[in-house]
């Protein structure tokens, strides 16, 4: 079992709704980027930490790996500079009765972030990008915080 970290800023309802992650395959420029190829990597029982609107507000749980998929109808002119071929997984969501905010335990993540490839900046705030593979260790403190914040 892996984790991961997807921010799904622009298309998080879309998403999470409809029980899936989807990515463009290459970057507007026609590259391959790490957030987008991450997506091959993902795997049926992975656990899935959904941000947006600077939280994680849903956990999910992958039922599979990834396959391609055109842009989804439903993000309307959200992504229209993505690239229409793109990756998606299922995903099974469960949305948090209370959203947490990495910020404000940013201090315990700061010992585990990934030195390549962060989710988070040097602030707390979310860096740019689709899909971040995390460690074990920063999953605990997650799971801890929702715990205690679902717990309060």
């Amino acid at each position: 079992m892996k984790f991961w970290w997807v921010s799904q800023n622009r298309t998080w309802k879309q998403e999470i709704e409809g029980g899936y992650m989807w990515s463009p395959q290459l970057a507007s420029n026609g590259k391959h980027i790490i957030h987008y190829d991450n997506m091959k990597l993902v795997e049926s029982g992975d656990v899935i930490f959904s941000y947006y609107n600077q939280e994680i507000g849903s956990i999910g749980i992958a039922t599979g790996g990834a396959y391609e998929a055109i842009k989804p109808a439903e993000f309307g002119t959200d992504g229209d500079d993505w690239d229409k071929k793109g990756w998606m997984v299922n995903v099974k969501y469960k949305e948090l009765s209370f959203p947490i905010s990495p910020k404000s335990f940013f201090s315990e993540l700061q010992e585990v972030l990934p030195n390549k490839y962060s989710p988070l900046n040097y602030d707390g705030s979310g860096y740019q990008g689709y899909l971040f593979s995390i460690s074990g260790d920063m999953a605990a403190i997650l799971f801890g915080n929702i715990i205690i914040d679902q717990l309060s």
